[in-house]
This record gives C-alpha cells, sequence and structure tokens, in this order.
C-alpha cells in the first residue's frame, strides 16, 4: 500500500515538474519574441570582417579524424579556396606571408595570421614559379553558414539509365545571428521555434538548400530554431526528407563501370532576395563541421546497397558568382558544398548470368573448327544452333542492359561475340570448296583460323574491358 502512494506521489510529481518546465520556456520564448519585435530596424545577418580575405581549402585527415587546410603535396603549402585579390586565384598555393613560412605552421595559427594582418607581402607559386604581391586588409561582409550534421540514411534508388539518383537525408545548419546577437541572453539554455518572428517578417532567415529536382514535400520537414551560446544568438535550422538529384552517369564501361554520385548544397535563389547592402565586399561561405565527414565515413562502412560498393567519399566546396552579378552589382561570392560519394557497380550479376553464358555459347560454337571440314553438315548444324542459342538468350537478358545511345563495354562484348559466332558459319562454307579438291589447303586454313580466331577474340575483349 505505502509503495503504490509512492508510485502515485512520483508520477504527480513528474508530471507537474513537466508543466511548470513547460510553462517556463513559454514565457522565456514569449520574452525573447517581445524584445526582437521591438528592433526599428531589420538587418541581415552578416559578420563585419576587416582583413586579408583569403580562405583556404581544406581536406579530411583521415588518420586524426579532423578537417585540415588542405596543402600542396609536395611543399604542404596552403590551398587558396577563394580570395578577394584576383592574383591568388583558387587553387594557388600559398608560400609566405610577411616572411613567415606558411608550410610550418599550423592551421589555427594560419587562420590567426590572416585575420589578424593588415598588410601583407605575399609569396605565392604561380607556373611552379614564385611571385611576390602586397595587399592590405579589406573590408567584407561574411555569412557562414556551418553544416553541424549531415547524415545519409540511405540512397534509395540509383536510376542512371533515367538520369538521377534519389536520397534520404538529415541536415543541420547553423549560423550566428549578429542582428539579434545580445537578445539572446534571455533564451538563456533553452531553445525558441523561429517561425513566429520569420512568418511575422520580424527577421530575415537566410537558408541554405539542397540541389534537387524532385522533393517529397509530404516527407519533407524543416524547423529552425534559436538558442544561446558562446555570448552570440545562433539560428539552427534543421531539414530532412526524401529528394531526387540528377546526375550524369558513365556507361562506357558498364557493368564494371565507377560512378560519382555528387549532393550539392548551396544558398538558393531567395537568399539573394533579401540582401539590401550592396556596398562592401560580400560572402557567403557553407563550412562542414568534422561531423559529417564522419557521417560520410559511416555511410561508406555502413550501408544497404546491393548493386553498388562506396569505394570513397569527399567534401568539397567552390564559390561561385551568382547569374545575376552582371545585373545587380554587389551580389556576394556564394559557396556551393559537394558531398561526393564513389561506387562502383557489383557486377558478378552480369558476370556470371550473362558474360560467361555468352562465352560458354561462342566456344561450342568455335568448336566446330575441330571437326573435319569435309563433314559440312555437322559443322553448318552445330554453327546455327549456336548463334540461334546466342540470339534467343540475347532475349533474355536484353532488359538487363540499359538502352543507350553508345556501346557499353558489355555491348561491345556482345556484338563481337555475335561476329565470332557467325565466322565458324562462313568458314565452313568458304571450306567447303576445298573438301574433294584440296584437302591439304582446307586443313591448313581451318588451322590458322582456329589460332589467330582465338587470339584476336581474346585480345579485343582484352581491350574491350580493360584498356578502355
Amino acid at each position: 500500500m505505502i509503495l503504490k502512494r509512492l508510485v502515485i506521489v512520483l508520477i504527480f510529481s513528474l508530471f507537474f515538474q513537466q508543466q511548470f518546465s513547460s510553462s517556463t520556456i513559454a514565457d522565456t520564448c514569449k520574452d525573447f519574441y517581445d524584445e526582437v519585435t521591438k528592433k526599428e530596424q531589420i538587418n541581415f545577418p552578416y559578420l563585419k570582417r576587416n582583413d586579408l580575405g583569403i580562405f583556404f581549402n581544406y581536406e579530411w585527415d583521415q588518420d586524426i579524424k579532423k578537417r585540415i587546410i588542405k596543402r600542396s603535396k609536395k611543399n604542404k603549402y596552403p590551398i587558396v579556396k577563394i580570395s578577394f585579390t584576383k592574383q591568388l586565384s583558387p587553387g594557388t598555393a600559398v608560400k609566405s606571408i610577411n616572411g613567415k613560412d606558411l608550410s610550418a605552421m599550423n592551421d589555427m595559427d594560419l587562420w590567426s595570421l590572416i585575420e589578424n594582418t593588415q598588410s601583407a607581402e605575399i609569396e605565392f607559386l604561380s607556373d611552379e614559379k614564385i611571385n611576390k604581391i602586397e595587399i592590405n586588409a579589406k573590408k567584407y561582409n561574411e555569412l557562414t553558414f556551418y553544416l553541424d550534421f549531415f547524415t545519409l540514411n540511405s540512397i534509395n534508388a540509383i536510376e542512371a539509365i533515367d538520369g538521377y539518383f534519389s536520397i534520404d537525408y538529415k541536415a543541420i545548419f547553423a549560423h550566428e545571428r549578429t542582428d539579434i546577437k545580445e537578445k539572446g541572453k534571455i533564451l538563456g539554455t533553452d531553445a525558441c521555434i523561429a517561425n513566429k518572428l520569420v512568418k511575422e517578417k520580424e527577421l530575415y532567415e537566410p537558408r541554405v538548400n539542397i540541389v534537387s529536382f524532385e522533393k517529397d514535400e509530404d516527407k519533407t520537414d524543416i524547423e529552425s530554431f534559436f538558442y544561446y551560446r558562446e555570448k552570440t544568438t545562433w539560428m539552427e535550422t534543421t531539414f530532412s526528407g526524401l529528394a531526387k538529384i540528377r546526375s550524369r552517369f558513365n556507361f562506357y564501361k558498364f557493368p564494371f563501370d565507377n560512378q560519382v554520385l555528387k549532393i550539392k548544397i548551396n544558398t538558393g535563389d531567395d537568399l539573394f532576395t533579401d540582401i539590401i547592402d550592396h556596398q562592401d565586399l560580400q560572402i557567403i561561405s557553407i563550412q562542414p563541421t568534422a561531423q559529417v565527414f564522419k557521417s560520410l565515413i559511416n555511410y561508406q562502412n555502413s550501408n544497404y546497397l546491393q548493386e553498388w560498393k562506396v569505394t570513397n567519399t569527399e567534401v568539397s566546396s567552390e564559390f561561385v558568382r551568382h547569374r545575376l552579378s552582371d545585373v545587380v552589382k554587389g551580389l556576394p561570392l556564394s559557396d556551393t558544398i559537394t558531398l561526393t560519394i564513389n561506387l562502383k557497380r557489383n557486377s558478378n550479376y552480369y558476370l556470371y548470368k550473362i558474360i560467361i553464358p555468352v562465352f560458354l555459347i561462342l566456344i561450342i560454337a568455335w568448336s566446330v573448327l575441330w571437326i573435319p571440314a569435309k563433314e559440312i553438315e555437322a559443322r553448318l548444324t552445330t554453327s546455327i544452333v549456336a548463334l540461334l542459342s546466342l540470339i534467343a538468350y540475347n532475349f533474355v537478358f536484353q532488359d538487363e542492359i540499359p538502352k543507350l545511345d553508345i556501346l557499353t563495354s558489355l555491348d561491345k562484348f556482345i556484338l563481337l561475340s555475335y561476329l565470332f559466332c557467325a565466322i565458324p558459319i562462313f568458314m565452313t562454307i568458304f571450306l567447303s570448296r576445298f573438301v574433294t579438291t584440296n584437302q591439304k589447303r582446307a586443313y591448313f586454313i581451318n588451322r590458322r583460323m582456329r589460332l589467330w580466331g582465338g587470339i584476336i577474340y581474346i585480345v579485343t575483349n582484352l581491350q574491350i574491358f580493360f584498356l578502355n
């Protein structure tokens, strides 16, 4: 009886505690909303920068499990991703800044040097030659989206013939809200939904999006929250759902082909309509965290693709000018981040179900060259039956071959097999004229055809599958 009462008291205690907590969060969010709506002017959440304006590329170091600055393989000089100086174009290796050798400098010190230097003499490599330029710090606006999380739950379909693949994904982006930086103190440790402020046009909501041609709206979910961390206000947006993405597939080596799937994430056109200040230099970047690299590696090691094997994953980015840059001056440089998944087709199905059976039928057809030339009827019967078998078998597996306007490796193999399946028929007809007049010559030609025909067939197939 006492135990029963204790359980009831505990349940009521938890219930009232939950209600009180929910009420407290609701009051906090209301206070935050009210404070934000008092703003007299809506500002775009840019960070004001004043530095050398050089951004370096990055890569993943699997040994230390960390994102690092990408460096040249030979000299370990950092590689430029983008800069406001034309001479330092994307891919340029920077040797030194104010005499400091960058190859010996760690990533943190290198970023600090870029941010805290007002004027610099820079040595960089161009056409294998060392060049020098002097640059000064520049004022610019920066909006950085941090890709804190990206999970590829699954690749649901790879429709190579139709030119697309579909994914089930979840991505979390965060960006600093400089427009309400101090007001986030009200939130404390709570998080508040952003929809209210955005819908009422009290704040801008810059977003990124996954480039796709179709999304399942019923299964697409977008949630945005405000929270306070590191003495500033942040906005976090979670995207999840299903998307279909266009991709160009290369079938020339089918069925021993490798394909590349690219998931591109950019800022989209909607963001540019919100930008009202075109005076200063502007840049929008997307920075993936270590979690993104780890998630892709985890997908590489643990996926359920039956027809494909994931051989490698990469994360890269490229700054592009918006298509309206020539019309509307001052539009920012915008970052496009690309998640690359390299696939290799599991070709055993095609090897065992198509290539080997076709090869066996061809051996039967080619075996008639070991039948004496005078046995014309037996040779023709065997050759024609083998050719008809090959034609019939072609109808069995034709649905498994992509219908393309190019010849794949498998197409070339099948056409070559047809040709070499027909050669014994032509040889039998040709040699029939020598059976009664010159059997020695018929034997000689038949033996030569067996040897050189087989060599040519094998060499040609090696060239088709391995040398293309």
